[in-house]
């Protein structure tokens, strides 16, 4: 649906209050609050599990209102003045979802029934929803219907702008796992294995240091061309000279670890320090402009005015890269502070919608990550966690981000 400006900084300014620990139970009272305002009476909640890592926004929303992982199932948790009750689509998702809270109401029930059970639960409306633009378009033909409310999805989101205590704790030790795995990629690449199973060793660690979820890109080329993902693009072993980067995303009990770092096998070569110096210095000005008080957009558009100030981009058109930063929580690209961040592959020429104005404030939680792959010529990227603090911010990271020379 079309932002409405005036709406999305209602709930900024009401975000700015959180408090310091915010309890699952009070989470939902707030977003009742929420539909409350807008007219509503009850409000159902989609969201797919854990298992789509950062190719979803729906299970953030979800998992942050109920503490609940439906990991490769779907999930509907319905919120009304009588109680709340969480939909579990898989019968295999029931043990796990037996050791919920008593606060939360659980019922078996598989999606293709779901809207019999919202029947059965005879709502007081208006029904709002929360996820329902990712839901399966033959779920969402049955459920739409009962839901004659608005959509809540910004308001959810405004509830998640500053992270309470616990949840900044969590962050804290996602970044501790992934400042380990920064540190055993030396080893691993003095295997001179491929890297693919580079991957498959530095994520095995991640889950047995307790992530509930690990994914790696991991590039080693004589020159980075883009983030290598898959086994079918990470079967190259490491040479002499190769760029090696690595991009860590992972979650710790559903909370978002996320970082990068690059070196070469032996010394950098002169093109290739040149291309992370200016990665780092877009940080730099990242970080300069990353304060209390002043507009999130200031952050992007400080690393855009050191990239363009180079000269690099009308010396090579063929550069690429990726977004620049985006919010981190309980979703890998959490809204309204991602919003903030445009996707710069997106090059269609397709007008992007307006970012809200956004002031940065304490307990935003974001990914700075700077980035460019030049065809032909190599590749640079460097990825922060930044905690904003009352006086600037805490970086989450300790892994040097000078680039390293594996042996």
């Amino acid at each position: 649906m079309p932002r409405d400006p005036a709406r999305v900084s209602r709930i900024l300014s009401r975000a700015m209050g959180a408090p310091a620990h915010i309890p699952h139970t009070d989470r939902r009272a707030a977003l009742l609050a929420e539909a409350g305002a807008c007219g509503a009476a009850s409000v159902l909640v989609f969201g797919f599990g854990s298992a789509l890592g950062a190719g979803t926004r729906s299970h953030g929303a979800l998992r942050y209102l109920s503490g609940w992982d439906g990991h490769e199932s779907l999930s509907l948790l319905v919120l009304s003045p009588t109680g709340s009750r969480l939909l579990v689509g898989s019968p295999f998702m029931m043990p796990l979802a037996a050791r919920l809270p008593a606060d939360l109401t659980v019922i078996d029930a598989r999606p293709p029934d779901w809207h019999r059970a919202v029947q059965d639960m005879a709502l007081p409306g208006p029904v709002a929803t929360v996820g329902f633009d990712e839901m399966p378009s033959a779920l969402h033909a049955r459920l739409a219907p009962l839901a004659d409310g608005p959509s809540l999805d910004a308001q959810a989101a405004g509830l998640r702008l500053r992270k309470d205590a616990a949840e900044i704790a969590a962050h804290r030790a996602a970044a501790r796992l992934c400042d380990d795995l920064f540190a055993r990629l030396g080893p691993e690449l003095a295997r001179r294995a491929s890297a693919a199973d580079i991957q498959v060793e530095l994520e095995a660690h991640a889950r047995r240091g307790g992530a509930d979820y690990c994914r790696t890109w991991l590039t080693i080329r004589p020159q980075a061309d883009y983030c290598r993902y898959w086994l079918a693009e990470t079967a190259s072993f490491p040479e002499p000279g190769d760029q090696v980067l690595l991009g860590i995303a992972l979650t710790l009990e559903g909370h978002w670890g996320h970082g990068i770092r690059m070196g070469a096998i032996g010394p950098l070569a002169p093109d290739h320090a040149r291309l992370h110096g200016l990665v780092e210095d877009m940080m730099a000005a990242a970080l300069r402009a990353l304060r209390p008080g002043q507009p999130l957009a200031g952050v992007e558009a400080a690393m855009e005015q050191t990239l363009r100030a180079s000269g690099i981009m009308d010396a090579h058109p063929g550069l690429r890269r990726f977004r620049n930063g985006h919010g981190l929580g309980h979703s890998y690209e959490e809204p309204i502070l991602t919003d903030a961040f445009p996707q710069h592959f997106d090059t269609s020429g397709t007008a992007a919608a307006a970012a809200p104005e956004v002031t940065i404030a304490p307990g935003m939680l974001l990914e700075i990550h700077p980035n460019l792959f030049i065809p032909g010529v190599g590749g640079a990227a460097l990825g922060e966690m930044m905690l904003v603090t009352e006086n600037g911010f805490d970086s989450l990271l300790t892994f040097p981000r000078s680039p390293v020379a594996w042996a």
